[in-house]
């Protein structure tokens, strides 16, 4: 009798990795051959490996088909690079659960895949003969019982092979999320902890005069990090203290300034690893150069992708904020109370927005049709449908209720999640856009998030989601 063939996904979580117990419980060695599977997105590559003599600020030169190809072959080059490097560490990762499984009689192998996890899974287990999934999934409630876009519900609906779903049974209170904390904070359950970077550029210092008038507005409780390179004479970095000094001169009690000498991004982020913050306020760094009005350098890109906290990047001049564009995924509530306490507390415009992908038939029932593809979507129209979307429209609104706001701010669009989010702000005239990220290290460059804030026109403050 052939050995039936079960795949384990793993994410690399002690949480994930309670189902390798469950099937060591249910099968015995002689009857399966398991494979212990990570899907993971492609990891991250710096926006300055290309030759630097190429560029006119972060922009290829224009009329040098030379430039720009070499500039293709070195990000190329770095991609497969940190693409091996990264499946390399995967690997480890999964081979501590493959030696005890052998050790105790098992057939393993071990796959690591590149791309979304949920649809990776789904081609192999279609692909590969494979006779089971068994994988451990969050046991919830409400709006989380129908784990709409996790990984777990999209597998159960993309492949015709049983899938064993373990809920799990220990009782532990999770690790809340930066941007619960910032929520928290936000809503008065203790006093918001606020770090401004800068390198007093002339685009750092105007978020740093900005970003300060916000942390009075806030009532925060204030960090100010002055990056200085070691390179740069004494004088320098001196001159950058007493700049930050008289921004924050009328600030009572006095914010703690900290010099950080050495590469920006990293002393930027190894403090924010250390000090614990509830959000980062920051500008383009001098790195930025003479590129799009909207870049904001490797630096802040750096620092955007990777810092444990909350991002708010500072675009442009404007010191107030008049109206805020709160951009939610499926499961982003706290995307929607951080926007509507900074609205609260700024005395601006709020508007929510979600984006619904154009082929989501279902998750919009009798509210697509061929001829209404691309136009908006009416809210009430959508409540009464009964489907997916009315229930996240329904919770929503119960948030926004508590904070005196109502079913009018929803907006409703159809298309690619960045290009909807991009018009809508540019149209609208918003000043901040507040946008989710659920991505780890290494997973924010194809994300939603990041494609808002590379190319807004707005300042774009980041919510971390997702436990780092």
């Amino acid at each position: 009798m052939a050995k039936r063939k079960v795949l384990i996904p793993l994410d690399g979580s002690e949480f994930s990795r309670q189902i390798v117990r469950v099937v060591r419980t249910f099968f015995e060695p002689k009857d399966v051959r398991l494979v212990l599977f990570r899907a993971a997105y492609p990891p991250s590559v710096a926006t300055d490996v290309a030759p630097q003599d190429v560029f006119v600020g972060n922009l290829p030169m224009s009329g040098s088909y030379d430039a720009y190809s070499s500039t293709l072959d070195a990000e190329f080059t770095e991609a497969a690079k940190e693409r091996e490097t990264y499946r390399s560490q995967l690997m480890d990762e999964l081979q501590r659960d493959a030696e005890q499984l052998q050790k105790e009689g098992y057939t393993v192998s071990s796959e690591v895949h590149f791309g979304d996890p949920a649809q990776r899974i789904i081609d192999y287990v279609n692909d590969e003969g494979v006779d089971l999934v068994a994988m451990a999934t969050h046991g919830r409630s409400g709006i989380g019982r129908l784990v709409l876009g996790s990984v777990a519900e999209r597998v159960l609906r993309g492949v015709s092979v049983p899938v064993l779903l373990m809920r799990s049974t220990q009782d532990v209170t999770p690790r809340p999320a930066p941007g619960e904390l910032l929520a928290q904070s936000l809503g008065s359950a203790r006093q918001l902890r606020m770090t401004i970077a800068t390198d007093g550029s002339t685009l750092a210092h105007q978020a740093l005069v900005v970003g300060v008038e916000l942390a009075q507005t806030l009532n925060a409780n204030l960090t100010v990090l002055v990056a200085v390179s070691d390179r740069e004479p004494t004088s320098h970095g001196q001159h950058l203290m007493e700049q930050v000094a008289a921004a924050v001169a009328a600030m009572q009690p006095r914010p703690a300034v900290v010099p950080l000498v050495g590469f920006a991004d990293e002393t930027l982020l190894k403090h924010l690893s250390s000090q614990a913050t509830d959000m980062i306020f920051m500008g383009p760094f001098r790195d930025r150069g003479a590129g799009s009005s909207t870049a904001i350098g490797p630096t802040a890109q750096r620092v955007v992708q990777h810092a444990p906290t909350s991002v708010w990047m500072h675009k442009g001049r404007k010191a107030t904020m008049r109206r805020i564009l709160a951009c939610v995924a499926v499961d982003d509530t706290t995307v929607v109370d951080v926007a509507a306490q900074l609205a609260r507390a700024t005395g601006a415009a709020l508007n929510v927005l979600h984006v619904v992908p154009p082929t989501a038939a279902s998750y919009l029932s009798t509210l697509t049709t061929e001829e209404t593809v691309n136009a908006p979507i009416p809210v009430v129209q959508a409540l009464a449908q009964g489907t997916h979307l009315s229930t996240l429209l329904q919770s929503w609104i119960g948030q926004l209720e508590r904070e005196g706001l109502g079913q009018e701010v929803l907006l409703l669009e159809r298309g690619s999640a960045p290009e909807v989010i991009l018009k809508t702000a540019h149209d609208g005239g918003y000043d901040l856009i507040v946008v989710g990220s659920q991505s780890g290290p290494g997973q924010f460059l194809g994300s939603v998030a990041n494609g808002v804030v590379r190319y807004a026109e707005q300042s774009v403050l980041v919510v971390r989601t997702r436990t780092m």
